[in-house]
């Protein structure tokens, strides 16, 4: 008996200070804001949502309280805002009628006196909307989210009402807005069967032509819409005071491009409108920068095309890729930069094989060779030399081209090439097959000593055989 008067006394006090109720909730009603770190430094004024508290007590007229926010961590408020950002009056005689007024400002705290104008007092169902709070230092430029504490106390702050400890609400998230789409254009094939000579040009296949190759990379611009500070406006490249250039490299094996006067031109870029100049570093880089008005207004991705005119007279190779990095250089936020690796490879519908060293010396009974095994079907092929002296003109033989059956194939040197002076060279072997079906070696011997042999290297393939 004694023991249930305590447990009476107890629940009767509850009721009367409201400290023992946990029924006051706190949340975001429009959703967390993600903002985009490209519009923010750490000490960009951020607007935060709506911030909404739902009492889960009913208050007298005589039991006016106190609301007490606070950014959570080392992030401060803007406490110029707290002001504006309090709940507005509710007319006497409506439900739940209510005037709030500020009680404290400043960047660790806003807090608010609510006083029930209503005579019958508030009900369950009385909602606290804070409308403008603003962070003025916070972590949302490195990506992360931001959370606030709620709390409420009596007048004096002594007792707490509603629930017995702060609410924690996460109120703004952040991400990166701006990336360039994964994925890889494979559809360029060098074509060995060009009319301009073997790999000189392209298979003409998808939008490419014998002569010309195209792919696309695509800046994807903010399509989740991430909001720069003011906590409405997504973030836009094509906004003149969002960013001011996204300045853009394109990385990898330029050489075979058109050339005039010597530097690379057979290269070019079109964005959705305009036409950015495109400028080269040798062969190894082409660089442009995209302006705002080079995208479409709202936040919609950016498709880049890219453009390789070949120039006709070499070899383009069997394989190339090609990557694209872009920095973006906002107005408000730190420049970043974001890639992809290998948005562009080719492949060929033929194989280089190479000999770095070979010699041509027939005389004395020397042999030098080339022995090739083919395990495909008989496959055409066409050769390449170079002296190892600028002055040494190459003259070929009747061995230049030819084919490669089913089985092994020996070539001597000297049917492929001589040298006007010296007889040590470089070869380049393109064989019409694919890469799994041929091998070769080059073969030096003095006739009655053991002979050497060198593998020819599949230079794009990363192998020697």
């Amino acid at each position: 008996m004694k023991s249930f008067t305590i447990k009476a006394l107890a629940v009767a006090a509850a009721s009367v200070c409201g400290s023992a109720a946990i029924a006051g909730t706190a949340s975001v009603p429009a959703g967390v804001t993600t903002y985009a770190v490209e519009a923010l430094t750490s000490t960009t004024a951020v607007t935060l949502p709506v911030l909404s508290y739902k009492m889960g007590v009913a208050r007298t007229s005589a039991q006016d309280f106190t609301v007490v926010i606070k950014p959570v961590g080392t992030s401060t408020f803007d406490g110029t805002v707290c002001n504006s950002a309090k709940p507005a009056t509710v007319a006497a005689n409506a439900v739940n009628d209510i005037t709030v007024s500020l009680k404290r400002a400043s960047s660790s705290e806003c807090a608010y006196e609510v006083d029930i104008t209503n005579a019958a007092g508030s009900d369950t169902n009385l909602t606290l909307n804070f409308t403008g709070l603003k962070l003025a230092s916070h972590g949302l430029a490195a990506g992360g989210a931001e959370k606030v504490t709620v709390g409420l106390w009596d007048l004096g702050e002594t007792a707490r009402i509603d629930n017995s400890a702060d609410l924690t609400v996460t109120v703004a998230n952040s991400a990166q807005a701006v990336s360039i789409l994964a994925g890889t254009d494979t559809g360029t094939t060098a074509d060995v069967d060009n009319t301009n000579g073997p790999l000189f040009g392209f298979f003409a296949q998808n939008n490419d032509t014998a002569t010309t190759a195209k792919a696309a990379f695509v800046v994807s611009n903010n399509p989740n819409g991430y909001k720069i500070a003011d906590g409405s406006t997504p973030y836009d490249l094509a906004n003149v005071n969002h960013a001011t250039k996204v300045s853009v490299t394109i990385s990898g094996d330029f050489d075979g491009a058109t050339l005039t006067n010597g530097a690379v031109t057979g290269v070019s870029v079109a964005p959705l409108t305009g036409t950015p100049t495109v400028t080269m570093t040798g062969t190894t880089a082409a660089k442009f920068d995209l302006l705002p008005a080079n995208f479409n207004a709202g936040v919609a991705n950016q498709v880049v095309n890219v453009t390789f005119v070949a120039s006709g007279t070499k070899s383009l190779g069997t394989a190339r890729s090609f990557g694209v990095s872009a920095l973006v250089d906002s107005v408000v936020g730190a420049d970043e930069t974001v890639a992809n690796t290998n948005f562009w490879t080719w492949d060929a519908n033929a194989i280089e094989l190479r000999a770095a060293f070979f010699n041509n010396d027939m005389s004395g009974g020397n042999f030098t060779r080339f022995f090739f095994q083919n395990v495909g079907a008989d496959a055409g092929y066409s050769a390449t030399c170079q002296s190892d002296a600028t002055a040494n003109v190459v003259s070929y033989g009747t061995a230049k081209t030819g084919t490669l059956r089913a089985g092994q194939t020996a070539i001597n040197a000297a049917d492929v090439c001589t040298f006007s002076g010296g007889k040590r060279g470089s070869i380049t072997f393109v064989v019409n097959a694919p890469a799994k079906n041929v091998k070769g070696v080059y073969q030096q011997a003095v006739n009655g000593l053991a002979a050497g042999y060198l593998p020819l290297e599949r230079p794009y393939a990363g192998k020697t055989y």
